[in-house]
């Protein structure tokens, strides 16, 4: 069943994944070893997990670069997230697996003007999470994610 899940990211911080040399890991596809986990909340009641392999994160910034060029001139419209507004003693803890993201600057649309970022992780059948994310947030993200990439190639040059 596809489902499309939306919300406005209040929050945000990247960690990279240790890996421990003690666990067996599957070599047959390093691309798809998780080196960071992209943590997105929207207030206290929901948090996206994506982790995301080098190759993953690498796409990602590079998604941010080729979205750049599309984004729209407009005025700052002051847009602020807001947090989902799920009742009290709800919580929603997603982690998806990623086949997919996009990225898609704010712009000026047919529809009316969209302020904010979004990020579309999309998984194996379809269904999609889509993150609303201010600029600084997403300044973050690409720090984030090009601190995980610097740390797991330095991990692999110890080795």
């Amino acid at each position: 069943m596809r489902q499309t899940i939306a919300f406005q990211a209040t929050a945000f911080d990247a960690q990279p994944i240790p890996l421990d040399p003690n666990a067996e890991i599957d070599m047959s596809n390093p691309d798809a070893i998780p080196a960071v986990v992209l943590i997105f909340q929207s207030g206290p009641n929901v948090v996206l997990q994506v982790p995301l392999s080098v190759a993953d994160a690498q796409n990602t910034m590079n998604a941010f670069g080729e979205a750049e060029p599309h984004r729209g001139q407009m005025a700052d419209t002051g847009w602020v997230p807001q947090a989902a507004g799920l009742p009290e003693g709800m919580f929603w803890m997603l982690t998806p697996a990623v086949v997919g993201i996009s990225v898609t600057p704010p712009q000026s649309t047919p529809e009316g003007v969209i302020p904010h970022w979004t990020l579309t992780f999309e998984d194996a059948d379809g269904s999609q999470v889509q993150v609303a994310v201010s600029e600084a947030i997403t300044v973050q993200i690409i720090r984030g994610l090009s601190d995980a990439i610097n740390n797991a190639e330095d991990d692999e040059d110890e080795d």
